[in-house]
């Protein structure tokens, strides 16, 4: 008997939602589960989609109007496109889907339209939330199924850590095998301040691997800093042999000539290569860095959240010791002491939290 195809609903604006979802999809398919990824900016109407890049670069280059941008957010549903999303549904009653893992509230009100049309009685959908408070998204719609599962993998209101997602399959690495590194960024588009704080850390004991969103952000001025470029000109609904993929990442060329070589893995994001081998990421507290953080017990020194729900996030890692604010970790010193205390708090975590997608696969008799 032929296994049912789970379809996994993804979108940004950044990378927390997508790449998880992606992360997901490639785990089932090992699995040998058939799965389907679809990314809601990909039915935008042409002049919206067009907006988007836009809108990171002015993002990227000021946090404050970031802020203001996600304060601003409306219902996107009057911008889809019609046509596609009636093709989209049409696909839906013809495969006869019903398994969903939702990991943005904007794809609810697409989710409820297919609910009204079809007669299927054993749907199953699993709403993931991967911030621990409502993001924007979760705030527009309801699901109007009373049977979809609600998964909150962190949550401040209940003050827990349910669910994390193993990213590479792998046990984390110990922390005195890493590299002396830390790897700083701005999330899937570059917001806040980060840059300065490398630049804070280049008189330190580490190396910094330094995630690049814009040419301009590639200074060279000190041996010890490692830039990655992750290309702009990519979006989350570009796709590669019909397949969405991770974000392509390029490391510039020792000699300083900003030559690009792309680091690619199939299976996971080649940024979670260098996260995996660092001894802290220093970042906002979005949604995929604590996803990439409990998976490999990298803890997290956290720089001024994007909004509300980020905010949640970090004060959850504050209160169970697996990350700490930029300005108290400068406090220590800089302890690497300090950063192997979060690390061995994240590896308790993680071994007493349940993986996920394992969790999904038994639960759903896949």
């Amino acid at each position: 008997m032929s296994k049912p195809c789970v379809t996994i609903l993804n979108a940004g604006p950044g990378m927390g939602f997508y790449v998880p979802g992606v992360i997901m999809a490639k785990q089932l398919k090992e699995a040998g589960i058939p799965t389907i990824v679809h990314v809601f900016e990909n039915f935008y109407k042409g002049d919206k989609k067009n907006i988007i890049p836009r809108m990171k670069s002015k993002f990227h280059k000021n946090f404050s109007f970031a802020l203001m941008g996600q304060s601003m957010a409306t219902d996107p549903s009057s911008a889809l496109n019609e046509e596609m999303v009636t093709l989209l549904l049409d696909t839906w009653l013809k495969e006869k889907r019903h398994h969903f893992v939702v990991f943005s509230g904007f794809w609810l009100s697409i989710l409820n339209r297919f609910l009204e049309i079809t007669d299927h009685k054993d749907i199953k959908i699993d709403l993931c939330h991967l911030d621990a408070d409502y993001s924007v998204s979760w705030k527009m719609y309801n699901c109007t199924s009373a049977t979809a599962n609600t998964v909150w993998f962190h949550s401040w209101e209940k003050q827990q850590i349910n669910y994390y997602m193993n990213v590479d399959g792998l046990s984390p690495v110990p922390f005195k095998k890493r590299d002396n590194n830390l790897i700083i960024h701005g999330g899937g588009w570059g917001l806040g301040d980060y840059q300065a704080k490398g630049e804070a850390l280049s008189s330190t004991e580490f190396t910094l691997s330094i995630i690049a969103y814009d040419k301009q952000d590639l200074v060279q001025e000190n041996e010890k800093f490692h830039f990655y470029f992750l290309d702009p000109e990519w979006n989350i609904w570009d796709q590669k042999n019909n397949q969405h993929h991770f974000p392509p990442l390029f490391q510039i060329d020792s000699n300083g000539e900003n030559k690009m070589e792309l680091l690619d893995n199939s299976q996971f994001s080649p940024l979670y290569e260098i996260i995996r081998k660092s001894k802290a990421i220093i970042s906002k507290p979005g949604a995929g860095t604590l996803i990439d953080s409990l998976s490999s017990a990298t803890p997290i020194i956290i720089l001024e959240p994007y909004g509300n729900s980020e905010n949640k996030n970090g004060l959850l890692w504050i209160k169970y010791g697996l990350g700490m604010l930029f300005e108290d970790w400068k406090k220590t010193g800089f302890s690497s002491e300090v950063l192997e205390q979060m690390h061995l708090n994240l590896l308790n975590i993680r071994a007493r939290t349940e993986n996920y997608i394992n969790s999904y696969i038994i639960n759903h008799g896949l």
